[in-house]
Formats: structure tokens, sequence, C-alpha cells
């Protein structure tokens, strides 16, 4: 992952000790040289929430820590881009995570700071109380609810020792730098587990990213994108992958890492369709642990607001391959049937974990695909869109600009498409040639999409994205583009 704004700012007010000057004073001039003209942190993407909350964090980390008239002049900026754009957040396809519980917090905490902040919330203040009515307030320090991850949001109010019971075998507070230096913000005497899973974040990547560690997703999406290829997905990994991720499979799912130990539905079903691909037996009665029985459909974490359309997806992937699933064609039938009407406008998907429409639509198109042909008719205006969104250079992007990451989800939904019904070669060839030529010449970078509490970019995961869809492209029309 490449460098995290949010996640920066947050250890950027980190001291050595009461009175002390920054722990990290490079994260502040990290802070000082990264600031968008327009006043505002975040990704390459123009995505407010993403903007709203880099934004609201490097402002108050440069309040507290940071002297001089470089700072004031930035900060001002951050103010100015936080009254222009703060009420722009409905037009994002969706929020972050946490966003509601977070940002309610930061605006308040920049306030006492004198920071010239909105007082308004946009209306997060009522998704703030409706999020914490899920919640039994007896388990919201729980390292095994997933609100562990963004704890930042308590401010003030945080317990301590709470907090100090909540941490991971890794020193980390939900495998979160920020929500870990909001730890270490509470406590009187520091921690050496939290400093030291710090100082490893750091690192691991020579800057600060926004979630570590991640190995078991990682390794799940990339092998879940190459089985995208057409190619067996025994041709990808050998028998030590399937067994450590057999191994750490449980009863109760499985979840980003070892270390964060909370099961999650998505990695669940994907692992799951994984393993039962490649030959290996899979417990039904591990991926029923997130269906909500009475709708048919499946959830990411307990306690969630928003049910995640990519969950649901990759469960229907994993139920094709569970003869044994209770009551299988029912709950089949539910998921396909949530599918089809969660479409905006009826025509493509968002998703809660990834910002752009391509991926989930991508996703979807292809997993319903492959339940029957009585799909096909359904997924048209769909293809149709997808057809008609190519920009000239042969990509697709849903933002200001084309992406290797949503070229290879538009591609891999139209070829699996044009296997049952043609489309145009032309338009898989500019796409595949699209992609071709950012194969060859890569910049190890790509634009933040991936939604967390912040966009972020997993460049392995994405890299297997174009590298399937290079692969079935080639399967598919017998030559390179």
């Amino acid at each position: 992952m490449g460098p995290s704004p949010y996640d920066i700012a947050w250890l950027a007010r980190l001291r050595n000790a009461p009175g002390d000057g920054p722990r990290w004073p490079d994260l502040l001039e990290w802070l000082l040289e990264h600031q968008a003209p327009n006043g505002s942190w975040g990704g390459e993407v123009m995505y407010f929430h993403d903007r709203i909350i880099c934004t609201l964090a490097a402002a108050i980390a440069l309040r507290e820590s940071v002297p001089g008239e470089q700072a004031r002049e930035a900060i001002r900026r951050a103010e100015r881009y936080l009254w222009l754009h703060l009420h722009l957040l409905p037009r994002d396809p969706f929020e972050l995570v946490g966003f509601e519980l977070i940002l309610p917090t930061l605006l308040a905490e920049a306030r006492t700071l004198d920071l010239d902040v909105p007082n308004h919330t946009c209306g997060y203040g009522r998704a703030r109380a409706a999020k914490l009515r899920l919640i039994p307030p007896e388990i919201i320090y729980s390292s095994e609810v997933s609100t562990v991850h963004s704890l930042e949001f308590l401010g003030w109010s945080g317990d301590p020792q709470r907090l100090q019971k909540a941490l991971a075998c890794n020193g980390s507070l939900g495998n979160s730098p920020a929500a870990t230096v909001y730890y270490l913000l509470r406590q009187q005497n520091g921690d050496e587990r939290a400093l030291g899973y710090l100082e490893a974040a750091r690192a691991h990547m020579q800057h600060v990213i926004y979630l570590y560690p991640f190995r078991i997703f990682e390794l799940t999406w990339v092998l879940n994108n190459l089985a995208f290829s057409g190619l067996p997905i025994t041709e990808f990994a050998g028998p030590t992958v399937w067994q450590e991720l057999q191994s750490e499979m449980t009863r109760r799912g499985i979840g980003l890492d070892r270390s964060f130990g909370i099961p999650d539905g998505d990695i669940t079903s994907v692992c799951s369709h994984l393993l039962a691909s490649a030959g290996y037996e899979v417990d039904p009665l591990t991926l029923k642990c997130f269906e909500h029985e009475e709708t048919c459909t499946f959830r990411t974490y307990d306690y969630e607001r928003n049910v995640s359309v990519g969950t649901n997806i990759h469960a229907l992937d994993a139920l094709r391959l569970m003869p044994g699933y209770p009551d299988r064609r029912r709950v089949q039938d539910g998921v396909i049937a949530m599918l089809l009407a969660s479409r905006v406008l009826d025509v493509y998907w968002v998703d809660k974990w990834h910002a752009s429409p391509f991926y989930a639509t991508a996703h979807a198109v292809i997993g319903l695909l492959k339940e029957g042909s009585y799909l096909i008719d359904p997924c048209r205006h769909t293809v149709e869109w997808l057809v008609h969104t190519q920009r000239d250079d042969g990509s697709w992007g849903f933002f200001e600009l084309g992406t290797a990451e949503e070229t290879a989800y538009a591609l891999m939904a139209l070829l699996h498409y044009h296997e049952r019904e043609p489309i145009s070669v032309d338009v898989l060839q500019r796409g595949a040639a699209f992609l071709q030529r950012t194969h060859e010449s890569p910049t190890g970078k790509y634009p933040e999409l991936w939604i967390g509490k912040c966009l972020y970019a997993p460049y392995d995961v994405v890299r297997s994205a174009i590298l399937a869809a290079l692969i079935l492209y080639s399967e598919t029309i017998g030559r390179s583009p």
C-alpha cells in the first residue's frame, strides 16, 4: 500500500513524553509537503469522504505540533477546503469505514483546538447514533467486534484500561496504526507493545500505511482475481498456500489476518470458494454463520449498518460449490433477488468495500452469469453500460481518470459475458491493449480505490486483477492484445 495521510496525521501527533516534541517529526514534514493545491489531503481520486477525513486529521496534527507561518497557512487552506466540500459528501457512491463514528469526533476535537471548521456534521451525527444503537455498550471495546478498528471515534471519553484490554497480540488496536496511536494518546505511561507495533508498521513499507498486517486478505483477493482468469486456480498456488488457508479457517470463519482475529463474511466466502475450487473440503456451516436467515443474505461483520453487495456475490460463488449447505436453493434465490434489486438505476452496483462501481459490477455480472443462462437477460443493461462507458484510450474509470484496476474489472465482466453472447471484439481489444501497456510499463502505484477509514490501494491485489484480465483475454480471443 501507499502512504495513508489519515494514519500519518495520527502518528504525527505522538510524542516521546508529555511536553516533548513530536516522536516522528518527519511525518509532520510529510504532511506539509503533500497538501494538495486545493488545501486537502487524501488519495489520487477526488472522493469527498476520503479528502474530508484526511484533511481534518492533518489539520489537527499540524495545529497541535507545528508552529510557524507555513503550518498556519496550511491550516487556513485546510479549513477553507472543509467549508467548501463537507456538504458534497452525498455525491460519493459510499461512505468510509467508521466514518459516521469518526467524523463527529474529529470535528469536535478540531473546534477545541480553535480550528475554524463547521459545527454541523451533514447528518452523520444521526448516523453515529443509529450505529451505536446497534452495538451493545458493553462490547464497544471488545477485540472481537470490528469497531475495535475505529476506536479513535471515542475521543477523550475513551477508557485507557478498557482500550488496553482490547489490544491484539501484535500490540495494535484492530491492526490500525491510527487507532493504536489513539490508544497511546490516552495512556499516561506509554505502552511498549503498541509502540513496537507502530515501529513495525512503519518499517514494513518505509512509510505509514492504512492497515497492517493484512496477509489473509491480500492472499485471498489475489487468488480470487486470478480465479477469474479462466485457468484452474491450482495453477497459481501450491499445496502450502491451500494448507495455510485451510488451517486459518475456523468454525467461525476467517479474518483479514491471523492477528486481527475477527471473522469476516466476505473473506470467509472468498476463501471457501477458493478452497472448494482447489479440491479442499469446506464446512458449509462456517459460511452459514454469516447468513441472515430471514432475508437469505449474508453480512460481513456483526452490527453493520449496510449490507455489502460484494459479500453476497462472493457468498453466492461459494454456495455454488457447497451442495451440503442447508436449504441451499432458497438461500441462493434470496441472494440473487437481493442483488438484482440493489442495482443503482437498474444498471450498476456499488459496494461498501470499494469506491468504484466497476468492482462490484464486474463481480456481480460474473457471479450471476455462472448461476445460469436465465440471468443473461437481467445483465444486458449492465453490459450496455460497460460497453458505452469505455474511454477513448480503451480504459474505464468512474471518476475523473481511467485506471488500470477499473479497466481490468470491466474487461473481465465483458469477456465472461462474451462467452455467452458476443459483443464487439474491438471494445475488448482496446481494453486489453490499455492493460497490456500498463502491465509492460508499471509505475508500481495505483490510485486509491479500496474503502477503509480512508481510501487505499493494495498493490498486489490490483496487479493480480490486471494479470487475470490479460490471461482471460488471451484465453477467450485466442491472441495477445
